[in-house]
């Protein structure tokens, strides 16, 4: 009987079906597959990202993930199975696990800035629900005003801006084409400013991009789309050049560097 020997691991592609399926914090990158979350980190003395472990816990298909803003051990995975995890990269365990998220399926989930230790999550139309993993009062706790939206959730960055203790803002800030009718064109992506608590990067499907002031709720800066064709699938800061980003687009594939006060660069 011949032996067989494994000499490699070809890793699966990233699933195309939700959006917050890749994330990233310091040397390490993660996405996700069907039901496997890969993770890499830079090997700096070959300055190439190599596949660290695997994550596999979920049974049904992974919806998002989210690395922890105040812990880059950490990161968050939700799938259709109704099951909520927080991960340790470094121990590659599983830390934590919320089986019952009230019965939906999550479509999006993100840290609490305000908690090391909580981790909201919404699906559909709401509400939004804060899981305390751990501490002194560890549970799951109902947002009362973060419900009823027009539309189903499917991003989790909160452009109806909610802060604990303060009057919800819902359903503002609309490109300022559709102010006043019934039209509407569907937030694509959005990141908050890695340098400001208040400045959110917005793009609309059809509208462009708008720099938004989530304190003062008003528009700083719009940026057009080169065509009528092009539209933005998704957009990151970039972390070494303060106040300028990169967007892709799906129909055009193409990457674009832009920077505050101007034009964009291809």
């Amino acid at each position: 009987m011949v032996k067989v020997k494994q000499v490699g691991l070809l890793a699966a592609g990233c699933q195309p079906w939700n959006k917050d399926v890749c994330a990233a914090s310091g040397d390490r990158f993660a996405y996700c597959a069907t039901l496997a979350i890969y993770i890499y980190q830079l090997d700096q003395q070959y300055n190439e990202f190599k596949l660290r472990s695997i994550m596999s816990e979920h049974k049904k298909t992974i919806t998002a993930i989210s690395w922890c803003p105040n812990n880059p051990d950490l990161f968050a995975s939700a799938s259709a199975d109704n099951l909520l995890i927080v991960w340790n990269v470094a121990e590659k365990k599983a830390v934590a696990r919320l089986d019952n998220t009230k019965g939906r399926k999550m479509k999006a989930r993100g840290w609490c800035w305000n908690s090391a230790d909580g981790v909201a999550f919404v699906s559909q139309r709401g509400p939004l629900y804060i899981w305390v993993y751990r501490g002194s009062d560890p549970g799951v706790t109902v947002h009362k005003e973060a419900h009823s939206f027009l539309s189903d959730i499917c991003l989790f960055r909160c452009l109806s801006v909610f802060q604990p203790g303060s009057k919800s803002q819902k359903h503002v800030l609309r490109p300022e084409s559709l102010e006043g009718t019934d039209e509407e064109d569907p937030v694509s992506a959005l990141e908050w400013d890695p340098l400001s608590t208040d400045y959110l990067l917005v793009s609309n499907l059809h509208n462009g991009i708008r720099l938004v002031d989530s304190e003062a709720l008003a528009c700083i800066t719009s940026f057009c789309f080169p065509s009528a064709a092009a539209s933005i699938q998704c957009l990151a800061w970039v972390p070494s050049a303060p106040g300028m980003f990169i967007t892709g687009g799906k129909q055009l594939k193409i990457r674009k560097s832009r920077k505050m006060g101007n034009k964009p660069t291809e």
